[in-house]
């Protein structure tokens, strides 16, 4: 994702009698990220899952890549912004190390 904004609120803005406005302007992308939490059958957050990633567009499938769930079971990954595609996931279990 190319393009970012902060917004950075100080303490004074807190008080009852001040309203906090800001405008924030951000340039189209065309991209978005999808997240998502792998669980086991127990509902349990599940560490270190590998997702497949594939775009699907009509019968043509192209592979993304691949990414890690984190400590909580999270992954996100940045694909194309395309109404014409849908977006695959193969969800591996962990790689064991010893």
């Amino acid at each position: 994702m190319s393009c970012y904004t902060e917004l950075l609120i100080s303490p004074k803005n807190f008080n009852n009698r001040n309203i906090a406005l800001a405008v924030i302007t951000m340039e189209y992308v065309p991209e978005v990220l999808l997240t998502g939490t792998v669980y086991n059958n127990r509902c349990e957050a599940v560490e270190g899952a590998v997702v497949r990633v594939i775009a699907v567009a009509s019968l043509i499938k192209k592979d993304l890549g691949y990414v890690m769930t984190n400590q909580f079971g999270e992954f996100a990954i940045v694909v194309e912004k395309n109404p014409q595609i849908n977006y695959q996931f193969d969800i591996y279990e962990p790689v064991l190390t010893s």
